[in-house]
């Protein structure tokens, strides 16, 4: 009987301690996530807002988020992933994930009633510091402002009215894409009509 005992409390007793340790903190991470989930919502809510009233100032910060189709430029590589309207119909504000040097960069594009580009934000991107990033200085981005066309697809190409960053081409390019695929949405949207759906 001693025996036995001694297999219970050396073998099943710390297995049980551990599976009942591990059921504990499972609630209370769950718990920790339900309390904390709502306040990132919020929190990124409004970090988005304030990103999007500063690429439609006349919005006043007021946006409705689009329901209908996004645009895909490419599967998995240029794509959209919000678009939203000013609730004054000052113009539309789009969210693109495209491939860059460095992994996914996402940009945001201010397009306003007319169809030309307010601004575009960077919102993320893992390109090399120095170098891929020089993509994503506001002097760079600035060319895009007041275009209704990109000229082309491709900023390489001839008739691209945007001007590449030397050593960071592809870079420009996941920029350039994004920016594209911004445009896209907004005419898939129904362009200056701006459309409630």
């Amino acid at each position: 009987m001693k025996k036995k005992e001694s297999s219970f409390s050396s073998f099943i007793s710390p297995i049980l301690v551990l599976v009942l340790i591990c059921f504990v903190v499972t609630f209370a991470l769950a718990m920790a996530y339900g309390v904390t989930k709502p306040i990132i919502d919020k929190n990124n809510l409004k970090e988005s807002n304030k990103a999007k009233s500063e690429l439609i100032p006349e919005a006043n910060g007021e946006f409705k988020n689009y329901d209908g189709k996004l645009v895909v430029v490419q599967k998995n590589k240029v794509y959209v992933t919000e678009a939203s309207k000013a609730v004054n119909g000052s113009g539309v504000v789009v969210t693109v994930n495209s491939n860059s040097y460095g992994g996914t960069l996402t940009a945001m594009v201010g397009i306003d009633s007319k169809g030309k580009i307010t601004n575009v934000k960077i919102m993320s991107a893992q390109d090399t510091p120095g170098i891929g990033t020089k993509a994503q200085d506001p002097k760079h981005l600035g060319q895009y402002k007041g275009l209704a066309d990109l000229g082309s697809e491709t900023i390489k190409d001839a008739n691209s009215k945007v001007k590449y960053i030397t050593g960071a081409s592809i870079s420009s390019q996941a920029v350039h894409e994004a920016v594209f695929a911004g445009l896209k949405q907004y005419k898939a949207m129904g362009g200056g009509q701006i459309n409630e759906q």
